[in-house]
């Protein structure tokens, strides 16, 4: 099979079918970058040139990366929650943190409004970061290629607090609903203005639904499933969706191609082998490598062997992304990561063999 662009590479694995190898993608960000460029988190976060910096040294080092986890702005978990009342703080050496707007779901809930992207909290900082984007990373050859938000069940536990919100999932559901009928519409908007600021560019949109793994899959359906399917819908027409969750998700897997989504990162705990045989056929799988174990304090010989044996189980019939489990962390070595990529180019060509 001819090489192909990363462009193609990508495309062809989240339609379900065979490239001509598999795509690797280590997911980085500001716990990465942070530590390689010698800045706080604070700066990584509100200095766009640095940003770009990354983007394009690294994303021109391993092209696989420009499709996932794409170009896009970085700006932490907190945005939407910022729009919908959250105080932020950011404290030396961490990302930014959201403090409960909601203390009351009777009370404080029908206060809420659907946010303004371009007037709310963080959001204008993000769009207008993505209109920036859009006018720079031209000079450098590429363009945006990625979306980013929470789901509405990750960016309700900022706004109400995980503990009382998984408390009033028994105590309160109606309420519940209640706060996820506006988060869901405010996770809508923002990734709808986002997408216009790019230029719509974007190939894929991919949200984080961490939170929801610590439902139970009835649980999960009722104040999770429904809000990212809604939320899936919502989603401009060509851009595939990425569902990103870094927890134990083996009680929901299966009902993740319900949602509508087209790729799921996945956590380390969940064997890919598995995960391939119940959803395989029905979504792209993205990771699931160790980033802790292997890829921070592991050997480039030791991060050889577990991609191998990842592609050896999730390569098969396409539809694979060779990845971590999440984003990598501080201080995680540059030849672990240069070993992930080296082993699918060394090792992921159709028809896979290792």
């Amino acid at each position: 099979m001819p090489e192909m662009t990363p462009e193609e590479r990508f495309l062809t694995v989240m339609r379900l079918q065979e490239p001509d190898r598999v795509p690797a993608g280590p997911w980085l960000t500001s716990a990465f970058y942070s530590n390689y460029y010698g800045i706080d988190h604070s700066q990584w976060y509100s200095d766009r040139e640095i940003q770009l910096r990354a983007m394009v040294e690294f994303y021109t080092r391993f092209p696989d990366m420009q499709y996932f986890p794409g170009f896009r702005a970085s700006y932490g978990s907190t945005v939407e929650a910022s729009a919908l009342g959250c105080e932020i703080v950011t404290l030396p050496g961490q990302s930014p943190h959201a403090n409960p707007a909601v203390h009351d779901l009777k009370v404080d809930v029908p206060k809420l409004r659907v946010p303004d992207p371009e007037r709310d909290g963080r959001m204008p900082m993000v769009v207008d970061h993505y209109r920036w984007l859009a006018e720079r990373l031209p000079e450098y050859g590429y363009e945006i290629t990625a979306g980013f938000l929470h789901a509405p069940f990750d960016v309700a536990t900022l706004v109400r607090g995980t503990t009382d919100l998984l408390m009033e999932l028994y105590l309160d559901p109606e309420g519940v609903h209640a706060l996820l009928e506006v988060v869901t519409e405010a996770c809508i908007v923002f990734m709808k203005a986002q997408y216009a600021a790019s230029g719509q560019t974007m190939r894929q949109i991919m949200f984080s639904d961490d939170a929801g793994a610590q439902l139970s899959p009835r649980h999960w359906e009722e104040f999770s499933g429904r809000y990212i399917k809604r939320l899936v819908e919502a989603m401009p027409k060509g851009v595939f969706v990425i569902a990103h969750n870094c927890d134990r998700v083996s009680h929901i897997i299966d009902m993740y191609p319900d949602t509508g989504i087209d790729a799921l990162h996945l956590a380390p705990e969940i064997d890919i082998g598995e995960a391939k045989q119940r959803v395989g056929d029905r979504l792209c799988l993205i990771g699931n490598m160790h980033q802790l174990r292997t890829l921070l304090n592991g050997t480039p010989a030791e991060v050889e062997e577990e991609c191998r044996e990842m592609i050896a189980k999730a390569g098969p019939g396409g539809g694979y992304i060779l990845s971590a489990s999440g984003c990598l962390s501080e201080g995680t070595p540059l030849e672990n990561i240069e070993a992930m990529v080296r082993t699918a180019e060394k090792y992921g060509h159709y028809p896979i063999s290792v």
